[in-house]
């Protein structure tokens, strides 16, 4: 079994997602930027921790770490869809969200269950829909039904060894961060594109987007990395 990591590692693996946020941020800012400079700073820092997740593969090759590099290509899928204000584009950026979440799920496993964190989380969930509900038309209430219900079991496996649990770890509560981020990040999305504009939403949108993706990303990557198939 190889030796496990230093925190430090971690971080000099992680530098270029630093560096590729960083040069989104600075060409969002240029409104002159065409749109394909635009997508492609804006997976750049998704790109970035597919290639952190494929070196950890190279080291350790679990399958949890196969599942994740599949959501966070989903992940890049979807932020490459919704470049696009069109509602095709926004169901098909949507789906593949959806996919993610369904991968990220999976690599966060199904044990222990926790149903008191099932509950808590269905039950802000549930506000958070019947809120975007009473802005969204029928279909758009069907969609967002599923996808909160996805996203929704992401986060309750993402804390179900943190709420309500006696034995946390930092590496648990780093998942249960990133995905409360993620929920975050998808609610004012979806409230700055059905209800009203949410004030700097862009800012809070795209930086608890990013903190979520790579706190899952370590996460998983540190709960498994010493796990052997």
């Amino acid at each position: 079994m190889p030796p496990h990591p230093t925190v430090d590692n971690d971080l000099a693996y992680l530098v270029p997602f630093f560096i590729a946020v960083c040069i989104y941020t600075i060409i969002h800012v240029i409104s002159s930027a065409p749109v394909w400079l635009l997508g492609l700073t804006k997976i750049l820092p998704i790109i970035s921790l597919c290639i952190f997740v494929v070196c950890k593969i190279c080291q350790y090759n679990h399958r949890n770490h196969r599942k994740l590099l599949m959501g966070l290509t989903c992940s890049a899928m979807g932020d490459a869809f919704l470049l696009k204000d069109d509602n095709q584009f926004l169901i098909g950026g949507g789906a593949m969200f959806a996919l993610a979440h369904c991968l990220y799920t999976w690599a966060f496993g199904f044990k222990p269950l926790n149903l008191q964190a099932a509950s808590l989380v269905a039950l802000v969930v549930g506000l958070g829909w019947i809120f975007l509900s009473m802005c969204s038309k029928v279909w758009q209430m069907l969609l967002l039904c599923c996808y909160c219900t996805l996203i929704g079991i992401m986060s309750w496996r993402a804390n179900a060894e943190v709420l309500f649990h006696h034995s946390r770890t930092r590496t648990k509560v780093t998942g249960a961060i990133g995905a409360v981020l993620f929920m975050v990040s998808d609610f004012t999305l979806a409230i700055n594109l059905l209800c009203f504009q949410v004030p700097h939403n862009q800012l809070i949108v795209m930086s608890t987007y990013y903190a979520a993706q790579l706190f899952i990303t370590i996460s998983i990557v540190r709960d498994n990395q010493n796990k052997s198939d």
